[in-house]
């Protein structure tokens, strides 16, 4: 097996904030919105972004309430990979603030959305109502030391991962990918990460994958000392006398 990093490219957050109501519920309800919705804010630029991703509640002057959803989506071209992939895992630097449960989705059917912008916050729906999971819920968000937060992806990503492209996006769990009632104030949800173009800092992919090259035996010698056959590399081997 191989294994290749694969950073990020394009990387984006957006916000929309809700209608300002009565009740909590209807706030964050407002503020989620659906798949037609767009957001009200969009940045693009690279640096440590506080928040990226999350919920929010805030209280009005007159005692009603107002939400706040953020969503983060990260583009990342897998072109050059060309083997079979088996594993994924994404990282990513987190910075303050670090309060709400999280989880990786799959956005705007794995194409790069380029320069963020407000009509993309609802590229993590896939439906009118649902949402596609590449990960498992994670509890924590990471934002001391060396804040690395590492995930394995489903095999859902990977499989998709073999159109050589995955677009994803880093949201709260419990009330946006779950959908579940805020009936009354959540605390602080917010979560920030970094984004970054160059650098160790990028948010990147860790693919595990098969090895290129010729994987059968030539004239008793094992495929991983096989270097060339006739001043061909293996990498360039598709077959050997009709053997692929």
């Amino acid at each position: 097996m191989a294994v290749t990093s694969i950073y990020a490219g394009s990387q984006g957050r957006v916000r929309r904030i809700g209608d300002v109501e009565g009740e909590v519920i209807d706030a964050w309800g407002s503020a989620r919105g659906g798949h037609n919705s767009t957001g009200d804010y969009a940045d693009g630029t690279m640096g440590n972004k506080n928040p990226a991703f999350g919920a929010n509640i805030e209280t009005t002057r007159g005692g009603d309430f107002q939400g706040y959803c953020w969503r983060t989506y990260m583009y990342f071209d897998l072109s050059s990979i060309t083997t079979t992939i088996t594993a994924i895992s994404l990282s990513v630097i987190g910075v303050s603030v670090g309060g709400g449960d999280w989880r990786v989705v799959r956005a705007n059917a794995d194409a790069d959305f380029g320069t963020i912008s407000t009509s993309d916050f609802n590229l993590a729906f896939n439906s009118a109502t649902s949402m596609t999971s590449y990960s498992n819920s994670v509890s924590t968000w990471t934002i001391s030391g060396l804040a690395v937060n590492t995930i394995a992806l489903n095999s859902t990503a990977v499989s998709n991962a073999a159109g050589q492209e995955l677009c994803i996006g880093l949201i709260n769990n419990t009330y946006d990918y779950e959908n579940n009632d805020m009936e009354e104030y959540p605390g602080n949800l917010l979560n920030g990460a970094k984004f970054a173009s160059s650098g160790a800092n990028r948010p990147i992919l860790t693919v595990t994958h098969a090895a290129g090259g010729y994987s059968n035996q030539v004239n008793t010698v094992i495929s991983s000392k096989i270097n060339n056959v006739i001043g061909v590399t293996s990498a360039n081997i598709a077959n050997v006398i009709g053997v692929s």
